[in-house]
């Protein structure tokens, strides 16, 4: 299997391991630091997915997010969200509340937009509308569980690739997103395999923080021809702030205009 070394900060496989086990192993860890120090943050995402075949505008919205914390066996404060979006102007305005446990388990929805701003609608997780614009319900924002959702990819890849005859892995300590030095994790399966979910995944993750502030997915070019790989989905956590003190009146209805 192939692995280049450039600038590596991840330990080599051991012998007759998989390519992928140090990966799992440093992102097991960084979603382990996470639940056990990142209680609330604040960041503006930067997003694109590819819905239906059609690769969507570029999406800049303001996201709030206090942790699920759990003591005793009890949650003391549910997952608590807030989205507000910035960009488009199809979408500049909407606002986004969920918390779990309230409004039977719906979101609060502001459209926004150019024609109808005010409409508030309660929206369930799962529903095609809430889907409509995204590949993944809100619960699913989170730093955390971006790397969780890959940490399950990542064992599946080695479960139909078991041998890492389709799979290159690259890990680069000093790579950037913006200003800020992170660790660049870089997945490839060259061939092109219906088992596997992606042709190339790139993890970017931030050296001082410890959390995740990039990801973007591509698929195999159309019937292997050569050029651009597809984008499928592209993140970036940008300006993250941890550990604000977030409060139930951050995530209360007021907070909408």
């Amino acid at each position: 299997p192939a692995m280049r070394a450039d600038d590596l900060a991840i330990d080599l496989p051991l012998p007759d391991e998989h390519p992928l086990a140090p990966a799992i192993r440093y992102a097991e860890e960084r979603c382990d630091y996470f639940r056990q120090n990142i209680r609330d943050y604040t960041c503006r995402l930067v997003k694109r997915e590819r819905i239906g075949g059609v690769l969507q505008s570029y999406q800049y919205l303001d996201v709030k997010v206090r942790c699920e914390q759990v003591r005793d066996g009890e949650t003391v404060h549910p997952l608590s969200v807030y989205l507000r979006y910035l960009a488009p102007k199809t979408h500049k305005g909407r606002q986004v509340l969920y918390v779990a446990g309230e409004r039977d388990g719906r979101m609060l929805v502001r459209k926004g937009g150019r024609t109808l701003s005010s409409l508030t609608l309660r929206i369930a997780l799962g529903s095609q509308l809430a889907l409509r614009e995204s590949n993944y319900p809100i619960t699913e924002i989170g730093f955390d569980r971006i790397v969780e959702r890959l940490l399950k990819i990542a064992k599946q890849d080695i479960e139909h690739d078991p041998h890492a005859q389709n799979t290159e892995v690259t890990y680069l300590r000093n790579a950037q997103v913006g200003k800020r030095r992170c660790m660049h994790i870089k997945v490839d399966h060259p061939r092109q395999n219906p088992q596997l979910a992606f042709h190339q995944a790139s993890l970017f993750i931030d050296n001082e923080l410890r959390i995740p502030t990039r990801l973007v997915v591509r698929d195999w070019p159309a019937n292997g021809i050569g050029g651009e790989p597809p984008i499928i989905e592209e993140y970036t956590y940008v300006n993250p702030r941890l550990n604000l003190g977030l409060t139930d009146a951050d995530f209360d209805e007021s907070v909408f205009d």
